[in-house]
């Protein structure tokens, strides 16, 4: 008898989509699919060569019309469609502007619902249960992204100095790939450590967003060798302003930075070094962190 093979995973990503009346009150978006006769929260599948963020971010644009801004990942759901495991992986997103509108034969309708009526007239539980844990993370959150420098020369395959070492060709790669998992975030400042690694990771980004970075060489490794406090109150700083944005600096900088501002009692989910055009996400209200985000490098 031949073994059965089980169906894939289908990878898809959505979110909860929020805005504020003119009375100043929550309404979130669901919407109606008429091939499945059902009211969702919107969500599609992951493209191929796609992150989950941006597919994610694209899905609301086409299912609701609407531009949106990011904020934390609040949860994820696994069930399966027609016979097929489906993983959903939701940000909670703010609604900024219509620029257009939705496939009719995907969604033909979009309602706007106070949280409580949009649990009632979700279909499926799982939609539920993530707009709950929205409801626990809030809203109006910004993002700090502190991101380590894409994939470098190694410092033994370079004679100069190493605040000039430059990426190596997969590094110049991972550079080019991540305009697609920011642009989620909004409109963000960059700043950079002044290490030509650094300001070569974010400069395709820079120029794609018509942005000039700030060049900070408190966030240098030479800088963190002569004040190792240096970086930690430089992102603080932003913090404390409210200033949303990217900050690229180095490995050893980076984590230390993070364990600080959110505590060593949470710090330990992200107790680890990040590779090469990896990130973490720092989604601050009011001077607090109140929720960190992994994110992984490309896909080259």
């Amino acid at each position: 008898m031949a073994k059965e093979v089980a169906a894939p995973l289908i990878q898809a990503a959505g979110a909860v989509l929020w805005r504020k009346s003119d009375k100043g009150d929550l309404e979130i978006a669901i919407v109606h699919r008429p091939k499945y006769d059902d009211w969702s929260l919107p969500k599609g599948k992951v493209e191929a060569g796609e992150s989950h963020i941006s597919a994610g971010y694209r899905e609301i644009q086409e299912e609701t019309g609407y531009e949106s801004i990011f904020g934390p990942e609040i949860g994820t759901v696994v069930y399966k469609l027609e016979g097929a495991p489906k993983e959903v992986r939701f940000w909670s997103a703010h609604a900024t502007e219509m620029t257009g509108h939705p496939d009719p034969i995907e969604v033909d309708q979009v309602e706007w619902l106070a949280p409580k009526k949009a649990k009632e007239k979700l279909t499926n539980k799982d939609d539920r249960a993530i707009v709950d844990y929205f409801l626990e993370f809030g809203t109006d959150t910004f993002p700090i992204i502190l991101l380590r420098h894409a994939k470098a020369l190694k410092r033994t395959d370079w004679d100069g100095d190493d605040g000039d070492r430059p990426l190596e060709h997969r590094g110049q790669l991972q550079a080019k790939r991540l305009l697609p998992i920011y642009m989620p975030y909004g409109d963000l400042e960059i700043h950079t450590s002044d290490a030509l690694r650094c300001i070569e990771t974010v400069d395709v980004m820079a120029r794609s967003l018509k942005k000039t970075p700030i060049f900070a060489s408190d966030l240098s490794e030479y800088g963190f060798a002569k004040d190792r406090e240096a970086p930690l109150d430089y992102v603080q700083d932003l913090m404390d302003r409210g200033v949303p944005a990217i900050v690229c600096s180095h490995n050893p900088i980076l984590p230390k930075v993070v364990k600080k501002l959110v505590g060593k009692k949470y710090f330990k989910s992200m107790d680890r070094d990040l590779e090469p055009a990896q990130a973490i996400v720092l989604h601050c209200r009011a001077g607090v962190v109140i929720a960190c985000d992994w994110i992984d490098e490309p896909l080259i």
